[in-house]
């Protein structure tokens, strides 16, 4: 066990090597401490967003979110929650705004021509400039995959499909249920009582790297938005202007749950166990794993098109022979859906990730 006094209240408690901030279980102070020289330095501007959830709110909001997609009184019946926890996780957020130059050709519209015509000529170069202001949120842990969804919540405007871990945190938390308050404006000064129970999880990367990361994420995004107004992108130029870093814990709730179908997809699929991620603050869900994937969908298809390829050849035999196209178009859907089992293709479990995420409860 490690032993360290508060950079504060000079109170002496237990203290795990691998954080970069410590944070005093009396005071709620939270300081960086130097290893070489013994110098300890207290941050500020650190917050916490209140949790207000508890496991029974957090399974009705379960509840509600299923009755809101299938509205079948047979949900109490298939659906059983298995437990949910809790923690509060260390962002740094980093305030900054943005402007991004880019050029790049499109085809015109009426470009068709004889071969011998301009190939330049139909195309027509372009360029702007768009800016915008984020707080983007950085996770202060090592592994953003310490908890199941929390390694790609940012949710963006555009049909982009983004693979970061980073999110502008107004937009991606949604609202509180009947007003327009985002979680960041509810920040309160950093106490462990905000937390309402919450385990609360150290911070383990500096401020540098989390600016650093977010500039690299951000001018990624950029990138991929000037791309989708164009056919062929040239050149993007995209400036950061940092203005301020914030340390805020964010409260997430984490619910198991399985789904034993009593319907005829119970003859396709077995029992299994999802998973939800629900804010703690704005009571939304946020990310999930449906109770039916695509998995379920191919074995679907692969059951029925064999049934009807079945029935067609019959009809094929004793009917009329124009049924065996049928049974030849039947077989191919079987096969394909064989082959894509078989070879065990990776699915999406989640929601689709070019629709939004965030769900209202």
């Amino acid at each position: 066990m490690y032993q360290i006094g508060c950079a504060s209240c000079q109170a002496s408690f237990e203290y795990n090597p691998e954080d970069y901030i410590h944070l005093c279980p009396f005071c709620s102070s939270g300081f960086a401490l130097d290893m070489e020289e013994g110098a300890k330095e207290l941050i500020g501007d650190h917050f916490v967003i209140p949790n207000r959830l508890d496991r029974e709110h957090v399974s009705t909001i379960f509840f509600d979110w299923l009755k809101g997609r299938y509205h079948r009184p047979e949900l109490d019946q298939e659906f059983k929650v298995l437990g949910s926890y809790g923690v509060c996780v260390p962002y740094w957020v980093v305030s900054c705004e943005v402007h991004t130059l880019w050029s790049g050709q499109t085809q015109k519209a009426d470009g068709v021509g004889p071969k011998t015509a301009d190939y330049g000529a139909k195309f027509v170069r372009e360029e702007g400039r768009f800016s915008r202001r984020y707080r983007w949120a950085i996770m202060a842990r090592k592994s953003p995959k310490e908890h199941w969804g929390l390694d790609r919540i940012h949710n963006p405007r555009e049909p982009l499909l983004v693979d970061w871990d980073g999110f502008p945190l107004d937009e991606s938390l949604g609202v509180v249920p009947g007003s327009e308050q985002t979680a960041y404006e509810q920040k309160m000064a950093f106490k462990f009582d905000h937390a309402n129970g919450l385990p609360v999880l150290g911070t383990q990367v500096k401020e540098q790297m989390a600016i650093a990361r977010a500039r690299d994420q951000v001018t990624e995004y950029h990138r991929r938005m000037a791309k989708l107004k164009v056919g062929t992108l040239y050149d993007h130029r995209t400036e950061i202007e940092v203005v301020g870093i914030q340390l805020i814990h964010v409260p997430f709730w984490f619910l198991r749950y399985s789904f034993s179908p009593k319907s005829v997809f119970r003859f396709f699929t077995t029992s299994r166990e999802r998973r939800l991620l629900i804010q703690g603050y704005t009571e939304v869900v946020m990310e999930a794993e449906l109770p039916l994937n695509s998995a379920d969908k191919v074995m679907t298809n692969l059951v029925v098109c064999g049934a009807l390829a079945f029935v067609s050849l019959g009809l094929s035999v004793f009917l009329h022979s124009l049924f065996f196209v049928l049974f030849v178009v039947f077989s191919l859907v079987c096969v394909l859906s064989a082959v894509r089992i078989f070879r065990k293709e990776p699915v999406a479990d989640d929601l689709p990730q070019n629709h939004s995420r965030v769900i209202q409860t």
